[in-house]
């Protein structure tokens, strides 16, 4: 008999059988990140919220604050105190603003209409909703208007064409609304029938014109019967109204009646009347009215809703600023006595700068002759014709030509009338080859140092007349322009004591938003008001010049926002846009509720504490940062950059949003100075043109040099006395290559901040008739209960 078979003992490097998978298990990090920190609020208890780390309880904290503001802008926007306000465009010829009013004031007959003295506004009372509703119109071939409009509308309804797409000026106005921005809308459309090949054709026409403008999942309404305005009515009421930042975070008013009041010296006091909307307006605050400027509020007035419906009566009641009523002061006052640097006159008196002699003509002041001494060969030489300053490279002189520009006359001045004529004459003896055509002579010299600058970017020639170093003085050499320090606060212009710093401007910003959530003072006017607003010290032409179908928007300003600083903006060059525009050139601004003109200086936006100047707008699509003398602006807030043409015209040119306010923000302006190799020895190579006398080269010997291809070197001696020079080299480099050295110098905006900006015609604006909108209305309401006069 055998013996028994002993049991196998697996050894100590058995692996353990494969476990049976059910299917695709999903791990940890992939849970969390499809859920994206999302929770069962029922799986949270009270002892698991103590038990969270900081980081997630902070994220629930957060979480929470949204829910309850969220909920305070439903409660807010659902008060239903001050009429729905509705912007009408519409891009249809079968279907106009006029007419979408015309077919909602008679969708209901018990609905009443009533008109308002400025603004285009028709108001509509519909019992059966118990809602009330405000039409604008504004006029598409002003863009101003059109922007002012959909800043305070609630809705705003888009009437699309149904046989063909958007013209060019209808896109192009589609596009400027879009880069603003616009809140809750609603799209429109009529001729199309019920039923056939003919609708689905008509609809999917619809659908791909507005799929060209991001509409991708929007429905839209027929407007053809008074059954369908009916239903438009109703969806304006039961929409979700989306406010934007803006309507969130200043009161605003749009003017329903003006009068001018005690009109004194060229100023008067202007009773602007209408519904408030937005956040609580105290009246010791600034108001700004877009276009003009800010300004103080001598009295605010409550009075009764004259619109019907109102389901609360309101008596008459005054508020008056007390002695803590914000100022109008826009500037810091600097001490001359606590300048760094010395004044020009006192320089020039003391010998400081040399006094040069020339011939000109009889009754030429001493400042022409400045700028007539300056030759334009001296000026084609420099290479930099992109700001003034750079020709004479000082910057106080140009601190002083725009403090005495309002004094003296200009360099093109013609002295008697005689002159006028004889010159008027000798124009039109041109040949008549030229007469029916016009040049613009400044737009082709800015085509051709654009395109200079795109083939040499920052390349300058050595001044020839003078040394290098007097031409330069103002420049530096930079090790590396990424990590060399520059001094935020070296050689600042004059202007900058003039304007406001904040130490940490984020708690500022956090300080002035969070008095916006505060419950208002027992003197404040809040939302659905209906106001008049005495505001004081206003130009009295503005009166006359401002047309009744003009909109005329006011805002309450926040805290700070009066003072002047350097305002960053983040910009894209729009794609209609295809002329060149240079840095510091007068553009007209539209930056959240502000429109202004200003020249801004373009740089690049990268990372960093130093940012490369841009001598043009960039071309491409890349982002751009302008930065500007203006008002504080607490962001974000949607920007457009316009350029006024020779005609008066408004072209799109730019779109984005604002930065931040930061002076300290370094821009540098670099200029490169190019030489040729004439022999070349391995690593050595002998270089002229660069610089024309020994002296340059000793003063710019420590700066490095280098070539396109890559290879670094430096200057190690002069040879001779007419600029040659020998440089050595990291690698060899080949006859080909070009020497270059890079010099650096700090770029300030200039002070040329206007916030009167006249409103001119923009290219893309609209073909709608809105002028007979009242007549339209008023014809239409036969089948209407009523149609009043507004009774302020």
């Amino acid at each position: 008999m055998s013996a028994p078979q002993a049991a196998h003992r697996p050894g100590a490097f058995k692996l353990p059988n494969k476990q049976h998978k059910a299917g695709r298990h999903r791990t940890k990090g992939q849970i969390d990140r499809e859920n994206k920190g999302r929770q069962d609020a029922k799986s949270l208890s009270l002892r698991q919220k103590r038990s969270l780390s900081r980081n997630e309880r902070r994220k629930v904290n957060r979480h929470e604050r949204l829910v309850h503001r969220r909920r305070i802008n439903d409660d807010f926007h659902n008060k239903e105190r001050a009429p729905y306000l509705v912007t009408v465009i519409s891009f249809s010829q079968e279907l106009d603003a006029a007419l979408i009013v015309e077919r909602l004031a008679s969708a209901d007959p018990e609905a009443s209409v009533l008109a308002s003295e400025r603004g285009n506004i028709t108001y509509l009372h519909v019992p059966r909703f118990r809602a009330r509703y405000g039409f604008v119109c504004p006029i598409l071939a002003h863009t101003d208007n059109v922007l002012d409009c959909l800043k305070v509308s609630d809705i705003v309804l888009f009437a699309w064409p149904a046989n063909e797409g958007l013209t060019d000026e209808q896109g192009l106005l589609m596009s400027t609304i879009l880069a603003h921005g616009f809140p809750t809308a609603i799209h429109l459309v009529s001729g199309i029938p019920s039923k056939g090949k003919q609708r689905d054709k008509l609809l999917a026409n619809v659908k791909d014109t507005m799929k060209e403008w991001n509409f991708v999942d929007d429905s839209t309404a027929n407007l053809d019967t008074e059954q369908d305005g009916f239903v438009v009515l109703r969806n304006i009421q039961g929409i979700r109204k989306k406010p934007t930042l803006l309507q969130r975070r200043r009161p605003h008013l749009l003017v329903e009646k003006m009068e001018r009041l005690d009109a004194e010296k060229g100023f008067c006091t202007l009773a602007l009347t209408g519904f408030l909307r937005g956040p609580a307006l105290d009246a010791n605050r600034l108001v700004h009215i877009q276009g003009l400027g800010d300004f103080q509020l001598s009295r605010v007035d409550r009075k009764p809703d004259p619109v019907p419906g109102a389901k609360e009566r309101i008596q008459p009641v005054s508020f008056y600023p007390d002695e803590t009523q914000a100022d109008l002061v826009t500037e810091n006052t600097p001490d001359p006595m606590d300048a760094e640097q010395p004044d020009v006159e006192d320089l020039l008196k003391s010998g400081g700068a040399p006094t040069v002699t020339a011939k000109v003509p009889k009754g030429t002041s001493s400042y022409q002759a400045a700028w007539i001494t300056a030759s334009d060969d001296e000026e084609e030489q420099s290479g930099e014709d992109d700001d003034e300053d750079d020709s004479m490279d000082s910057d106080d002189s140009d601190e002083e030509y725009y403090d005495a520009a309002d004094d003296v006359k200009g360099p093109g001045f013609l002295e008697n009338e005689g002159d006028a004529f004889e010159t008027a004459t000798m124009a039109s003896e041109a040949p008549g080859d030229f007469e029916d055509m016009e040049i613009d002579t400044h737009e082709v010299e800015k085509y051709r140092q654009e395109r200079e600058n795109v083939d040499f970017p920052d390349e300058v020639d050595t001044p020839l007349d003078q040394p290098a170093a007097v031409r330069f003085q103002k420049y530096r050499g930079l090790k590396s322009f990424r990590t060399s320090p520059w001094d935020p606060k070296e050689n600042l212009p004059f202007d900058y004591a003039r304007i406001f710093k904040f130490q940490n401007i984020k708690h500022t910003r956090k300080q002035v938003l969070a008095e916006i959530e505060k419950d208002p003072t027992p003197g404040s006017l809040l939302h659905g008001d209906y106001v008049t607003l005495y505001v004081k010290n206003v130009p009295s032409f503005i009166y006359d010049e401002w047309g009744t179908e003009m909109p005329m928007v006011v805002y309450g300003l926040l805290r700070y926002e009066q003072k002047m600083s350097v305002l960053n903006v983040v910009l894209r060059r729009h794609p209609s846009c295809d002329t060149p525009i240079k840095s510091k050139e007068m553009l007209i601004y539209h930056v959240g509720y502000r429109r202004f003109e200003a020249g801004a200086v373009f740089s690049q936006h990268t990372n960093g504490n130093k940012f490369k100047m841009e001598r043009f707008m960039p071309t491409d699509d890349g982002p751009f940062v302008a930065s500007m003398y203006a008002p504080i602006m607490f962001g974000p807030a949607p920007v457009l950059v316009f350029r006024r043409d020779q005609h008066g015209n408004e072209h799109l040119v730019a779109r984005g949003t604002t930065l931040d306010v930061n002076p300290d923000r370094v821009i540098v302006k670099r200029v490169v100075l190019s030489g040729h190799p004439s022999k070349v020895n391995k690593r050595a190579a002998t270089v002229k043109y660069m610089f024309f006398n020994r002296d340059d080269i000793e003063w710019f010997k420590p700066i490095e040099v280098y070539t396109p291809q890559g290879r670094r070197g430096h200057i190690k001696e002069a040879l001779g006395t007419h600029g040659v020079m020998k440089c050595m080299f990291d690698n060899p480099l080949t006859i080909q290559d070009a020497v270059l050295m890079n010099l650096y110098k700090r770029a300030f905006p200039k002070w040329t901040y206007n916030p009167r900006v006249t409103r001119t015609k923009v290219i893309g604006g609209g073909m709608v008739n809105s002028h007979s909108l009242i007549s339209l209305v008023t014809s239409a309401s036969a089948s209407v209960k009523g149609v009043e006069k507004m009774e302020h």
